[in-house]
This record gives structure tokens, sequence and C-alpha cells, in this order.
């Protein structure tokens, strides 16, 4: 089967399995709705199919134009100051948590530079 008519297939394969699958359970035709369910689970390959092929694709004027979108909500974030908050306080109300403070349940996967801890066994 040549790969542009995929689409095509994979959508109308959807379109009939969901109308038949709401005329069987409209009309209390069980067959006709078991039909339905599985012409449109048959149809969901193709579709995931397409949608992989779609996002290869894609082209580099494409992909400039998603980063310039990016970097731009990025920028105006910044501006509206919804990057640069203060730290949440703390949950007894108490004063607020310095950026140096973490909690003590934190495992860095790479080792910090200046706190050398000894594991022992337990």
């Amino acid at each position: 089967m040549n790969s542009r008519y995929m689409p095509t297939l994979a959508l109308i394969l959807l379109g009939t399995g969901l109308a038949a699958g709401v005329l069987g359970l409209l009309g209390q035709n069980i067959d006709v709705f078991r039909c339905g369910i599985f012409v449109t689970v048959t149809s969901l390959p193709l579709l995931i199919l397409r949608t992989l092929r779609d996002s290869q694709n894609v082209s580099a004027h494409q992909l400039a134009d998603a980063d310039n979108a990016g970097y731009r909500r990025a920028l105006d974030h910044v501006a509206r100051g919804l990057l640069d908050q203060h730290t949440a306080p703390t949950p007894q109300g108490g004063d607020r948590a310095t950026a140096e403070q973490v909690a003590g349940n934190v495992i860095h996967i790479r080792p910090l530079p200046y706190s050398r801890q000894e594991r022992k066994a337990l």
C-alpha cells in the first residue's frame, strides 16, 4: 500500500468504527457495537504510525519557528516576572527558605563538590 494513503485510510477506519459503535450502542445491537469497537481499535496503530511519520518529517524551518516561539515565550515570562519569584515560605509559616537549603531526602545524581558525606551500610 502506498504510504500517502495511510492517513486517509486511518481516518476512514476511525470514523467508520466510531459511527458503527455509536449506532450499535443506540440501536442496542451488540454485534454492530463490537464490530465498531474492533474497527476503531484497528485504526489506532495506523494513526500512531501517521503521527510518528509526521513528527519525523519536520523541516528545519519548522524547527526554527518552534525554537523561536519557545524563546519568545521564555522572554515574555521573564519580562512578567514569572520565572524570577522568591522561594516559597515554609509550611509552618516561618521565614522564607534560601536557595541553598534543600530537603534532607534529596539524592543528587552527581555528588556535590562541597558536601562530602561518608556513606555507611545499615
